[in-house]
């Protein structure tokens, strides 16, 4: 399948509506069909003792790269929202950014799943921190 405005549901364009991602820091850096890439900085204000991304935000962003993946399958004027996310952490997260790998496991008419590798990045450096499994009702936007 080739990729067309047509039959492709940018994630990136998605994203930008999004309040709660904005405060994440979200940025695509990549999207094609049933795969996203999600970066997030480190904020302060979202932290938790000593520096480290709490384990909310690690799911936050897996969700996000999980989703939006499942998203970019989609029908151009519909959306995908979360029904449900679990969380897996795999060590510390310290860092200066997240970056989450998200895929399509299955791409339904009405709920999609999708998953993420989530890994912080410091020095140049990504280790693996935490997995996301994301459960998503899609829906024509009215």
């Amino acid at each position: 399948m080739t990729e067309t405005d047509e039959d492709f549901t940018r994630p990136s364009a998605f994203l930008a509506l999004q309040p709660f991602a904005q405060s994440y820091g979200v940025k695509v850096i990549e999207e094609r069909p049933g795969v996203v890439v999600v970066e997030a900085p480190y904020i302060e204000a979202l932290s938790t003792l000593p520096d480290l991304f709490p384990t909310s935000t690690v799911g936050a962003v897996g969700d996000i790269a999980a989703l939006c993946a499942c998203l970019s399958l989609l029908p151009k004027g519909w959306a995908c929202a979360t029904l449900d996310f679990t969380v897996k952490m795999t060590g510390q997260a310290r860092g200066e950014k997240l970056i989450a790998r998200g895929k399509v496991l299955q791409a339904g008419k009405t709920v999609s799943v999708g998953s993420a590798d989530v890994y912080v990045v410091n020095n140049g450096q990504e280790q693996l921190c935490g997995a996301v499994l994301a459960t998503g009702r899609n829906f024509l936007i009215k």
